[in-house]
């Protein structure tokens, strides 16, 4: 079986010929023989791509670039007739949210109810295309709105002291951004792709179970069926601890879980997530210090994750990070997976 054959069979929970390795295409240059020859072993290459375009009105968008020694700082702004948004990146990390006071969560509800969506097919089935028998292409759809006012707006200081304060005007923005992720969820179920994703990056020590409840799982419950009813198979990008949570997530309609990452990132090893999620598929993230390891102890590690989570509905993936000494270790995994079929 191809590499897209595989991957395809894990998604839609059947099992294997063999247990997959993936990795985001992004993390790769297929120009260097090195990763060629990987991918001609048989490494998966994961492909993302949107169905819908996010036009938004009335909005100037600008960036500027800063020097100073070692650092570049890029700054952008978003200007609007209700005030001005600032974002502040360092040497590509976050150094300063959009969002950082009641008043710009206003400026970014007027941002969203000033977006229009619109059906923007034809990229993803070329991306579909190109991906050809060494790989797949997922559907990316926006994160869910709690999600998405934490981890691209607002940040996780300000957001976990305005969500525990009960800022108004944070829940007037998660209201205004889930009428229109539900809007988009129509979009993707009417386009191309069979699988979506949405990339969560959900950390639950920060939310707790009841807000995860509240913010997360009410609106899974409303756009996973859209989904579901056009005939295509969701994930989530979960990679933290989810014990806490693990009876929601058993409940929660979505079918898959991706980047699931054993301790020490995670908090449950497969064999205690299969128990509790025995329906869901796992495309799981081997933890980057494994690969580290001695070629035996990888293969050994490799060998008793594929155990412990079983074969039916897993793939094994690099989700996380490009391990530093990928040219020796990735074939020894490829190589293991292999042996055990």
């Amino acid at each position: 079986m191809t590499a897209r054959e595989l991957l395809t069979t894990v998604l839609n929970g059947g099992t294997p010929e063999r247990t997959p390795l993936s990795i985001y295409n992004w993390m790769t240059d297929l120009k260097d023989d090195r990763w060629r020859r990987l991918v001609d072993q048989g490494l998966g290459l994961c492909h993302h791509g949107g169905t819908c375009a996010h036009i938004e009105h009335d909005v100037k968008a600008t960036y500027e670039e800063k020097v100073d020694g070692n650092s570049r700082y890029v700054i952008s702004r978003k200007e609007t007739p209700v005030g001005t948004l600032r974002n502040v990146s360092l040497n590509g990390w976050h150094h300063e949210a959009w969002v950082k006071t009641p008043k710009d969560y206003k400026i970014r509800q007027w941002i969203v109810e000033h977006t229009e969506l619109v059906p923007d097919y034809k990229g993803f089935e070329e991306l579909d295309k190109a991906a050809g028998d060494t790989g797949i292409a997922i559907v990316t759809g926006s994160r869910t709105p709690a999600m998405s006012i934490n981890v691209d707006w607002a940040g996780t200081q300000q957001f976990c002291m305005d969500v525990a304060m009960e800022v108004p005007e944070l829940f007037d923005l998660f209201e205004a951004q889930k009428k229109q992720f539900l809007e988009e969820t129509r979009i993707i179920a009417a386009g191309p792709g069979r699988f979506v994703k949405w990339f969560e990056n959900l950390t639950i020590s920060m939310l707790g179970p009841d807000r995860y409840r509240d913010l997360l799982v009410s609106v899974y419950n409303e756009a996973v069926p859209m989904l579901h009813a056009a005939g295509k198979r969701v994930m989530v990008h979960y990679d933290g601890a989810l014990r806490v949570i693990a009876g929601q997530i058993a409940a929660a309609p979505f079918d898959m879980i991706e980047s699931l990452t054993e301790p020490p990132e995670g908090n449950m090893y497969y064999d205690e997530c299969r128990a509790v999620w025995p329906d869901k598929v796992f495309w799981a993230n081997i933890n980057l210090e494994v690969y580290g390891r001695p070629p035996a102890e990888l293969r050994a590690e490799v060998i008793a994750k594929r155990e412990r989570a079983g074969k039916r509905g897993l793939a094994l993936e690099i989700s996380e990070d490009v391990p530093r000494n990928w040219e020796q270790s990735v074939p020894v995994v490829l190589d293991t997976l292999r042996e055990l079929g």
